[in-house]
């Protein structure tokens, strides 16, 4: 039987859009942390962990709209994949604490 993502944590952190934070352990070996799950309009996803943004102040810069900005550290090669790991991760955690994404 082929290795499959897994869930190592989750913490639920209601914050807006924002859900929670998983941890989840790639089939390779590799553990990402802090991965945000969010509500967006067309439904819950999980995206790769980012940094603040740091302005010349020390501050984290501030966008146009008045949002906090983040820069990626990671980035998937495709949209595919992308929206593949996204999907896993909600899976993941929605199997788990099902109440936690109501």
């Amino acid at each position: 039987m082929a290795e499959q993502m897994r869930l190592v944590e989750w913490r639920p952190l209601q914050q807006g859009k924002l859900l929670g934070f998983a941890t989840v352990e790639l089939p390779i070996g590799l553990t990402i942390r802090e991965c945000p799950l969010l509500r967006g309009s067309e439904g819950l996803w999980a995206a790769l962990p980012r940094k603040p943004e740091i302005g010349r102040d020390g501050r984290c810069r501030i966008g146009a709209q008045g949002e906090r900005l983040y820069a990626e550290m990671l980035a998937w090669r495709t949209r595919r994949l992308r929206d593949a790991f996204s999907e896993r991760v909600v899976a993941l955690v929605r199997a788990s604490y099902p109440a936690d994404l109501e």
